[in-house]
């Protein structure tokens, strides 16, 4: 058994049957923290450990043998039925309570498909009063039950992870490259494939300080994603070098400007809110819409 490859698998398999350190240990009769020394790779099973865990692993997928661990992390995952990449993006949800992120999940099957695209989200400037700033946004909905987005502009990209509750898109993601984060709640739609969804997000400005900054934001869809995920990389980083960060003066709507400008609170200063009753959230119009 690879010492390296049995903390990462080990790690997968239980982001993959939604299962905490706790749970595994309770279920083996051992010390939760013998598990996490497991998962963090300071020491592997004993023989006898290892033969129950493989055991209970046994219990929950069909044909899993001793063998298995010694599969590299995207061999495990797919003989687990996921793909490391989801395992890996799950993995990153730990503070995240179980029954959260399988609820997530579930909304992610039932109705990702309905922020699946290519769009464009708009802000007010932070710097210009009265003007407005733009990104690209790709949403990604993967049979796993994950939704991977990321968003661009200029040479900033961040790139994360949504969960779907109910009918609220919570993101995050982070830029490797200037080591910051972002963070945003968005207002989804009840059942029609979304066209315009809106929300708050919350990152820090690119200044010396990284001051932080909340602001509100309304996403327009530009396009569907075209199955290729090769050629949606292009259309997205083709999208990002057309945009011009800074909208022109007459790009955006009387609406949005309308909108964004009113989430200032003047009863309750330095206070951001969108409150459902005026969302400019709206899916697709049907035909039987229009009848």
């Amino acid at each position: 058994m690879r010492h390296g490859s049995f903390a990462e698998n080990l790690r997968i398999l239980l982001k993959a049957l939604v299962l905490s350190r706790t749970g595994l240990a309770s279920s083996l009769n051992v010390d939760k923290s013998l598990v996490g020394r497991w998962a963090a790779g300071t020491v592997t099973p004993s023989e006898h450990n290892l033969a129950n865990l493989t055991r209970f692993v046994a219990e929950q997928i069909d044909g899993f043998t001793m063998l298995d661990w010694d599969r590299s992390p995207a061999d495990f995952a797919a003989r687990l039925g996921v793909s490391v990449e989801a395992a890996t993006a799950t993995a990153q949800l730990e503070w995240v309570p179980p029954a959260i992120q399988e609820e997530a999940r579930r909304g992610a099957r039932h109705r990702g498909w309905a922020y699946e695209g290519l769009w464009r989200s708009t802000r007010a400037s932070s710097d210009l009063p009265g003007r407005f700033l733009c990104d690209i946004v790709e949403i990604r909905s993967q049979p796993e039950g994950v939704i991977r987005f990321r968003s661009g502009i200029e040479s900033v990209r961040y790139e994360g992870q949504a969960l779907l509750l109910q009918h609220q898109l919570f993101y995050f993601g982070a830029d490797a490259q200037h080591g910051t984060v972002i963070f945003g709640i968005f207002s989804g739609i009840a059942r029609q494939r979304a066209e315009v969804i809106e929300g708050l997000s919350l990152g820090t400005l690119r200044d010396a300080g990284g001051s932080p900054m909340a602001s509100a934001c309304v996403m327009s869809r530009l396009g569907d994603l075209s199955g290729d995920p090769t050629e949606d990389d292009r259309r997205f980083e083709a999208a990002v070098a057309e945009l011009t960060p800074l909208a022109p003066e007459d790009a955006v709507s009387q609406q949005v400007r309308d909108r964004l400008a009113l989430t200032q609170t003047p009863e309750i200063p330095g206070y951001l809110r969108l409150l459902f009753a005026h969302s400019l959230s709206r899916g697709a119009v049907l035909e039987t819409d229009v009848m």
